[in-house]
């Protein structure tokens, strides 16, 4: 005699699927770094954390001035959303918006011995 199987568990249309949550997207939030308070656009972009200046760079040359310094770009689109530009999008005109350098935070760095007990 076979046993019956169970039903399967019916899946919450609210909870998005468990294969699809790193590929989410979220809109955009104004805040401010927490180490030295410089006011940040924050984000999620497929799943990455992407924290950008809330500045957006004036130019071209400035977009390649932070490149060249390590740190990613992004488009702040019409919707709020913040998209990586890579290579592709930086050619191509298709997502419009205004462009944001990565975050480099200049907060505080950690004390040495030498802070503690001066340069002598």
């Amino acid at each position: 005699m076979t046993r019956r199987q169970k039903p399967e568990k019916a899946r919450n249309p609210a909870e998005p699927d468990s294969r699809r949550r790193h590929l989410i997207s979220t809109v955009a939030t104004e805040t401010r770094c927490h180490r030295c308070h410089a006011p940040i656009l924050t984000a999620l972009d497929d799943g990455v954390p992407a924290r950008v200046d809330a500045t957006p760079l004036p130019d071209r040359t400035a977009e390649i001035n932070a490149l060249l310094d390590g740190r990613w770009t992004y488009t702040h689109t019409a919707n709020r959303h913040l998209v990586i530009r890579d290579e592709h999008r930086i050619a191509s005109t298709t997502i419009t918006g205004t462009i944001h350098a990565e975050h480099k935070c200049t907060g505080p760095t950690q004390l040495t011995l030498d802070d503690l007990i001066g340069n002598q």
